[in-house]
């Protein structure tokens, strides 16, 4: 999560509270794209904030884009996208 990102901001209790319903099956992971090394940020073609993504066997399955201006819709898109992988 991005310090300057008000949508991920925003999104980041929402998120901890979905990652709670999937734990231990599906982990959540939080990264501050200006923290870590440019070639994590590069391997995970990370272009927009917020971006969502779901990894599986060291692949990306899926990702969520930008946000939207409802955080619900975000909650929902990303439980959908867990929900469709399994």
């Amino acid at each position: 999560m991005a310090t300057w990102c008000r949508k991920c901001i925003f999104l980041k209790p929402k998120l901890e509270r979905l990652a709670s319903e999937f734990y231990p099956r599906v982990r959540f992971y939080s990264v501050n794209v200006n923290a870590v090394p440019q070639s994590l940020v590069d391997r995970a073609e990370v272009v927009k904030m917020p971006t969502i993504q779901l990894w599986k066997d060291r692949k990306k399955q899926a990702e969520l884009i930008g946000g939207h201006n409802k955080a619900w819709l975000v909650v929902d898109d990303t439980r959908e996208m867990i929900e469709n992988s399994q």
